[in-house]
């Protein structure tokens, strides 16, 4: 990727808002525990020892909430991840499965730090220049404001799609389940967040809120007014066409998995993406998965 943008250094770090109005660190560590129990630890073993008598080391998880219950223990899961996850995939944490649990780490240590990658970076002048980049290619050509339809697969040997894979077959094994945003900008005047994100772990409707003047290179105002979006997780009949979030439970990844199997007989087409493989991919996954992906393409067609 390196080839198309140059990086700019930058840890992603959120926030959680707590009942009292106070905001503590998220992903959860060190910090957040002496903050929510008022305690003062001495070094990590007392951490990893406070923490392995509140959490239920014994439970072998089946599902998100069983995973949030291993990991930090009830009163933990209560205060940032139930009500989070429940407004935002609409159904209880019991009905997802461990992997969407278990995104965010659990640290010992004093790292408020987002993500665990040791190269973390933005593109120096941002996403949008990064992909004009990319599309700079003779053999590339960008076609926008027009819908899919599979008329155009005559016109090439092979199609890569990254349309929701039930879409393409016109839901004959019923449909997954997919989770929307709609999303609130206000220009308004008021004291910097205490990181770029602050996530609202309550019960409001709103998952998160962002502060884009925070993140590196985000460019002057000629106002004293900054930018703050929030986030509404909201269901696919309140915003359709805007698919952001695969929601797997036992049930839809079974789904999934037929409908995977009938893409195997459709030797030309390759579904790609969140909502072609019916993943939830961060970004860096998802980079790798579609290098391979292209390069095992590369490989047979050469034979």
């Amino acid at each position: 990727m390196s080839k198309f943008c140059e990086w700019i250094k930058y840890e992603h770090k959120v926030r959680a808002l707590l009942s009292n109005g106070n905001t503590t660190v998220l992903p959860i560590n060190r910090q957040t525990l002496e903050d929510i129990f008022d305690v003062k630890f001495k070094n990590e073993i007392e951490v990893k020892s406070f923490l392995d008598n509140i959490r239920n080391t014994k439970l072998q998880p089946h599902n998100s909430d069983e995973f949030f219950e291993s990991q930090v223990g009830n009163k933990l899961a209560d205060i940032f991840f139930r009500p989070y996850t429940k407004k935002m995939w609409g159904i209880e944490p019991k009905n997802l499965s461990v992997g969407i649990g278990s995104r965010l780490p659990i640290r010992i240590n004093y790292d408020d730090r987002y993500f665990n990658d040791s190269f973390q970076a933005l593109p120096k002048n941002g996403y949008k220049n990064l992909i004009e980049n990319i599309f700079d290619h003779k053999n590339i050509k960008v076609k926008l404001n027009c819908l899919f339809d599979k008329r155009m697969q005559k016109f090439y040997s092979h199609s890569f799609l990254c349309i929701p894979i039930d879409s393409y077959y016109n839901f004959k094994l019923g449909r997954l389940p997919y989770r929307s945003l709609l999303f609130e900008n206000h220009l308004i005047q008021r004291d910097d967040l205490p990181a770029p994100v602050l996530n609202f772990t309550n019960n409001s409707k709103f998952t998160r809120m962002t502060q884009w003047s925070l993140f590196p290179n985000s460019g002057k105002t000629k106002t004293s007014k900054k930018t703050f979006t929030y986030e509404i997780p909201c269901s696919m009949e309140t915003n359709p066409n805007e698919y952001y979030y695969p929601v797997q439970t036992k049930e839809s990844n079974i789904l999934y998995q037929k409908y995977s199997k009938l893409s195997k007989t459709d030797h030309e087409i390759t579904f790609c993406g969140r909502t072609g493989l019916f993943k939830y991919l961060d970004m860096l996954p998802c980079v790798l998965l579609h290098m391979r992906i292209a390069k095992d393409f590369l490989k047979v067609i050469k034979k």
